[in-house]
């Protein structure tokens, strides 16, 4: 049984003077956050060095001095047992957490639906992984520094991402897929250099996908999770359950054994002679963490390791001083270069020639200063651009509502002196014309009810009718179920027109005939209007033509790319013709429900 050294008693102070240290201690705190916050960056960072070196060195001195030569082989036992239990809390503290963040992502109902669902829509697709599956593991990973990044491998057919979505067919050679894949526990892997967990990902019973989350961890996790710092010559190394070795810290010990042995010479009878060889399981994976540390680090003299230390830190402290002599020269000109742009640009300078000499964080922020500065530039000149195109649009909406009131009252006019002068069929064009240009220009809008549009396209073919001597015949047959339904105007009368002038008008025997119709598509989600007349019909291989190629006499095309640019391709014209017989041109919108702020849902 090991009997423990005992601490020196401090002096026993009064309760008064207890109180008045403490108020002391705590006055002295914002007087010394104070002075450090308004150091200069040169300082700041010498006293950073000087801490970071010398109190390590010094505690391990102190410590080591202390020590008796008499139990420095049993006490170092304990030490190395608590520094691999330490290594084992932090090691499985981060699996754990990397555990929780694969289960987050496996569990994840959302996922499982996503990842199991046969997709039809690329932008039902493309929603549902920005919405859902992005966000999830962007925030896993930044919540999470020492994951490298989240790949879900999947059977599903969406579309690869190589930072986050790979077919699991190219996982299938590997072998621990298999191991992997039969069971819904988190299993983790180092190979080629690379420490990784996989899990699969399980959802309803009636998905049958195979889908698997890969978290890849940032190289340096091992080195740093395995601090040996505190221990000379000591080697960590983590082995599977095969044997095999995950991880050796060897390369830097200088022991000289090699990584492939160090698991077998653990086995041999009375152990590695002139070594402490201890071995942990780790609690969060299926890993054995060993240490070995050769006796003769653990048996120096103290007052060697005091004198050595004093020798390190005189050397750290004169190599660290001429470091930061030359390091702060040239690291804290650069923000000072820097900070004196930023000056200028504060005092109204920015016309700036900002040039960037290295790729480092302050090359960065001296080149994202400069993008920022451009950025700004344009920013006005684009502001004085608008400026001067907003008063040539105000002039022009000044002339635009101008004109169509002169045009009303141009009308109004001729309407009323052709019902005194008792000429009937001039007051009628009139009205007709009137109504056509009152639906055309819809108070500047670019939607308009299916009730107007179809008032537009009447007062039209009314005109027509007249020109005409009324030599054909107009049908209408509108479904009362769509006359409130919103759609982009002018898309009838175009081809209405074009009805006439090719159809109609091209008609050399027997009485012209055109009827009009609107109705919702068998779907009750869109709306299908339907021109047809009687005319000579269109040649084979002529109406793709129409729809695709800007031809002289025809507004089919326009119409055409107006509707799919507002509604999407899956919408706008198609013709059916007979030639000799019978054209039909139909029109497909989507009803104004199926519209939200002009997108499609």
């Amino acid at each position: 049984m090991m009997v423990g050294l005992a601490k020196p008693l401090s002096s026993v102070h009064s309760e008064s003077a207890k109180q008045d240290h403490a108020q002391r201690g705590r006055a002295e705190m914002p007087l010394l956050a104070n002075w450090f916050n308004s150091m200069k960056l040169r300082h700041k960072l010498f006293f950073s060095y000087m801490a970071v070196i010398l109190i390590p060195l010094t505690i391990l001195g102190i410590y080591s001095y202390q020590q008796s030569k008499k139990l420095q082989l049993e006490q170092a036992h304990i030490v190395l047992q608590d520094n691999l239990r330490k290594i084992d809390d932090n090691l499985s503290y981060k699996l754990q957490r990397f555990n929780s963040a694969i289960e987050l992502i496996s569990y994840n109902p959302n996922f499982s639906q996503i990842f199991n669902k046969e997709y039809n829509s690329y932008y039902e697709m493309y929603m549902d992984l920005k919405e859902t599956v992005d966000p999830l593991i962007n925030t896993t990973t930044s919540l999470n520094k020492d994951i490298e990044r989240i790949v879900i491998f999947t059977e599903n057919n969406l579309t690869q991402r190589m930072n986050s979505i790979m077919p699991i067919a190219s996982l299938e050679h590997e072998e621990w897929y298999k191991e992997a894949m039969q069971t819904i526990d988190t299993h983790w892997y180092a190979r080629d250099g690379k420490v990784f967990g996989v899990r699969r990902i399980f959802g309803d019973v009636n998905y049958e996908k195979k889908n698997l989350v890969y978290v890849e961890l940032v190289p340096s996790f091992l080195p740093g999770s395995l601090d040996l710092s505190d221990i000379k010559q000591a080697i960590a190394v983590i082995t599977d359950p095969q044997g095999k070795v995950v991880y050796t810290t060897e390369q830097d010990s200088g022991t000289g054994f090699a990584a492939g042995k160090l698991a077998e010479m653990q086995h041999q009878e009375g152990g590695i002679p002139g070594y402490i060889w201890l071995q942990r399981q780790l609690r969060e994976s299926n890993w054995t963490l060993s240490l070995l540390v050769p006796v003769e680090t653990l048996t120096v003299s103290p007052w060697k390791i005091i004198r050595a230390t004093l020798i390190i830190e005189g050397i750290s402290v004169a190599v660290l001083l001429l470091i930061i002599g030359l390091f702060t020269r040239g690291f804290v000109r650069r923000i000072q270069r820097l900070n004196h742009k930023m000056r200028l640009v504060e005092e109204g300078t920015l016309t700036i020639n900002l040039k960037v000499h290295a790729s480092d964080e302050i090359g960065e922020l001296e080149s994202r200063f400069g993008k920022m500065l451009a950025s700004i530039n344009l920013l006005i000149e684009e502001g004085y651009q608008n400026k001067i195109t907003q008063r040539e649009a105000e002039l022009r909406a000044l002339q635009a509502q101008i004109n169509p009131h002169f045009l009303y009252n141009s009308l109004s006019v001729i309407n009323w002196k052709a019902i005194d002068a008792g000429a009937d069929e001039i007051s009628r064009v009139a009205g007709f014309l009137s109504t056509f240009y009152r639906t055309t220009l819809n108070q500047g809008k670019d939607h308009i009810l299916v009730k107007d549009e179809f008032l537009n396209t009447k007062s039209y073919l009314e005109m027509q009718l007249i020109m005409h001597d009324y030599n054909f015949d107009v049908t209408y047959d509108i479904d009362e179920e769509i006359v409130e339904q919103q759609i982009i105007k002018l898309i009838l009368q175009p081809i209405v027109e074009n009805a006439i002038e090719h159809g109609i008008d091209q008609k050399r025997t027997g009485r012209g005939a055109l009827r009009i119709s609107g109705k919702l598509g068998e779907d009750n989600k869109t709306l299908v209007f339907t021109i047809e007349d009687n005319g000579p019909g269109i040649q084979p291989g002529m109406a793709e033509m129409l729809l695709t190629k800007q031809s002289r006499g025809y507004g089919l095309r326009n119409v055409h790319e107006r509707i799919k640019v507002q509604y999407g391709s899956q919408y706008g014209i198609t013709i059916a013709s007979e030639p000799g017989f019978w054209t039909r041109v139909s029109i497909t919108i989507p009803k104004d429900s199926e519209k939200q702020d002009g997108v499609l849902k």
